[in-house]
């Protein structure tokens, strides 16, 4: 359930554009950062009411957050606490799961059943009355706030999926595949199932898998934005989704400001040069650097 606003309750409510609570504010604050190939989202809260406060300090009442995106209608509550500060709240979410902008609505729930609400900070026309409420009935909220999922913050290894060649008809052994269509959400890689296998064991090693498969594979893939550039792709950008490989590496060559096309008016960078550039983008190794420390090369 998304809290509204203008929602009318029959009991007090601390929220904005009401009057509920003439004297206090209920702020709440959003902050996102990167963690991998996921967005860790921390909420802190401001309750300068002192019922409310004393409340939410007796642990009658806690902290949440409802994350909801229309894009893929993926919704999430938020409430596990950060250092054990009830006014604080954070989770991690998977990239994948969030596209283009992302709503988190704050609010302040009863934890357990609350038998009288304390009515001493709220309007005078509340005074004299008594107000029960369930656990998760809201003593307040703050207004929606909104971000933004960027789909250049993807690890580029991420917009890769392994395909293993069952029918064994489409590659040798220890033969590699790629297969691309910007209307999918990722570039698959294709191996029979040994090399498939060899493979994984290999992905958590950086030093071996960025200089080698991910290298080539991003060079193939470089290769398709140069044609794009140059006019001789017919995709259309309204098919292409979002949160995919496509505009994965498009922002990721913007960002880098680079430019593969012999056409453009900027100095042109060949394929295994912006590879290596976009490999790079959250490290200070760049792929080749890593097969000499592999082998122990300072």
């Amino acid at each position: 359930m998304k809290h509204d606003t203008n929602r009318h309750f029959l009991y007090p409510v601390a929220r904005p554009l009401s009057d509920d609570y003439p004297d206090s504010t209920i702020t709440a604050d959003v902050k996102t950062g990167l963690v991998s190939d996921s967005v860790q989202i921390t909420v802190t809260y401001q309750v300068d009411d002192p019922s409310i406060y004393q409340q939410l300090l007796d642990a009658k009442a806690r902290c949440v957050a409802m994350l909801y995106c229309t894009d893929t209608l993926y919704r999430r509550s938020i409430r596990k606490l950060v250092d054990n500060n009830p006014f604080e709240i954070t989770d991690t979410v998977p990239l994948n799961r969030l596209r283009n902008r992302v709503q988190v609505h704050p609010v302040i729930v009863a934890k357990n059943d609350i038998e009288e609400l304390p009515l001493r900070t709220a309007h005078s026309e509340y005074r004299g009355r008594s107000f029960s409420l369930k656990t998760g009935q809201p003593l307040a909220f703050d207004s929606p706030m909104y971000f933004n999922v960027n789909p250049s913050q993807m690890k580029l290894q991420s917009i890769f999926n392994l395909v293993t060649d069952t029918d064994g008809d489409r590659v040798q052994a220890d033969e590699f595949e790629i297969e691309m269509d910007a209307t999918q959400r990722y570039v698959n890689i294709i191996a029979d199932e040994d090399t498939m296998s060899w493979f994984q064991e290999l992905r958590s090693n950086r030093n071996i898998t960025f200089p080698s498969i991910y290298m080539s594979s991003l060079i193939t893939v470089l290769s398709y934005f140069k044609d794009i550039d140059e006019g001789s792709d017919e995709n259309t950008l309204d098919k292409i989704p979002y949160d995919g490989w496509f505009w994965c590496i498009r922002r990721k060559l913007e960002d880098q400001n680079i430019t593969l096309s012999d056409d453009s008016s900027k100095e042109r960078v060949s394929l295994i040069k912006a590879a290596q550039s976009l490999l790079t983008m959250h490290s200070n190794s760049r792929p080749f650097k890593r097969l000499l420390w592999q082998q122990g090369v300072e």
